[in-house]
């Protein structure tokens, strides 16, 4: 009985060094995700930590802005902006109109274009929903009123196409979701109904333009739920397309972020979430790329500035933050230029 009992461990040692070697070379096989997450050399946004801002690119530089802060003695609600050069912060302009968070914003013909958002101003007769737009030219750094958005609504999605800027989704409280489209056109200072969105009624979705087409996705659909579903946008044919995701992995969120660099968009972090996936419009492909480094991130703003993307503020868990950091898709981790 001894000798069996010999016999079958060794059988079984043999089966799990073998099963242990296999696990061991399928490790050793697998390629490191691309992607590096960067802070060296990159300072931290000069604003009040905050989450909820606007961000875009004109030009050379990027631009943050509104959102909401932690000053003592309550939350404020923010109308300063901020452009930032890849190497330094400085201040412009104040928005115009109230203090607020989750506005949304698109670029046309280098001016940028920021409004919706919520100021929590329960007295007044939109109970803090905004739709008021502005208009912001970098060349003079000033901001000029335009036609209104057809409705109030904060977490709204944004995009521009060719001359025309457009704006849909969101929430009032949320309860209210919404899934209308509008086009803005600057040269008309007109909003006009496009196509509603055939993915249903949903707040804090991802936006971004690949290849004269834009894409929307991912965002709650209720209070509790988030997909992970994405729609492409025809401007010509005025229509709706559902796109089938290529990645059983790939997680659904809200409130997360997009950067689109060298024709691929990268969609960062959510509540709770740190991952981040690269999709390829081409292929309809997703692929996994490195964590976002500082942690789940929700909430957050950032840009694309040459071939290097920056991304921070935000809400890490709970907390409202200043961190900013750079992106380079193409790079593997070195952990040590944090």
């Amino acid at each position: 009985m001894f000798n069996t009992l010999k016999k079958t461990s060794l059988a079984i040692l043999v089966v799990s060094t073998s099963l242990f070697q296999i696990s061991c070379d399928k490790d050793d096989t697998e390629p490191d995700k691309l992607g590096n997450w960067y802070r060296q050399g990159i300072p931290d946004f000069e604003g009040l930590p905050r989450n909820g801002a606007v961000s875009f690119v004109i030009g050379d530089k990027g631009y943050i802005g509104t959102g909401n802060s932690n000053e003592v003695p309550t939350l404020a609600y923010k109308k300063d902006m901020w452009s930032f050069t890849g190497k330094t912060w400085s201040q412009t302009a104040d928005f115009p109109g109230t203090g607020r968070s989750n506005a949304t914003s698109f670029v046309v013909n280098n001016k940028a274009y920021v409004g919706t958002g919520f100021d929590n101003n329960s007295l007044a007769a939109d109970y803090g929903y905004k739709k008021d737009f502005y208009e912001y030219d970098p060349a003079t750094n000033k901001w000029k009123q335009i036609a209104d958005f057809p409705t109030t609504r904060r977490h709204a999605s944004s995009f521009a196409l060719g001359t025309k800027g457009y704006v849909g989704l969101g929430s009032v409280d949320n309860s209210t979701l919404f899934q209308d489209f509008f086009s803005y056109d600057p040269a008309t200072n007109k909003w006009d109904v496009v196509a509603t969105f055939t993915g249903g009624k949903r707040h804090g979705a991802n936006a971004f333009v690949l290849g004269g087409k834009a894409y929307v996705g991912f965002g709650q659909s209720n209070s509790t739920n988030s997909t992970k579903d994405l729609y492409s946008f025809d401007p010509a044919a005025n229509s709706w397309t559902r796109l089938e995701a290529s990645n059983d992995n790939l997680t659904a969120r809200a409130f997360g972020f997009t950067l689109v660099l060298n024709d691929k968009a990268y969609i960062i972090g959510g509540t709770g979430s740190s991952d981040v996936w690269q999709y390829e419009a081409g292929t309809n492909t997703w692929t996994a790329m490195t964590n976002f480094e500082g942690g789940a991130r929700s909430s957050a703003a950032g840009f694309t500035l040459g071939n290097v993307g920056y991304f921070g503020t935000g809400l890490a868990g709970s907390t409202r933050v200043d961190d900013f950091w750079a992106f380079d898709p193409a790079a593997t981790v070195n952990a040590d230029d944090n």
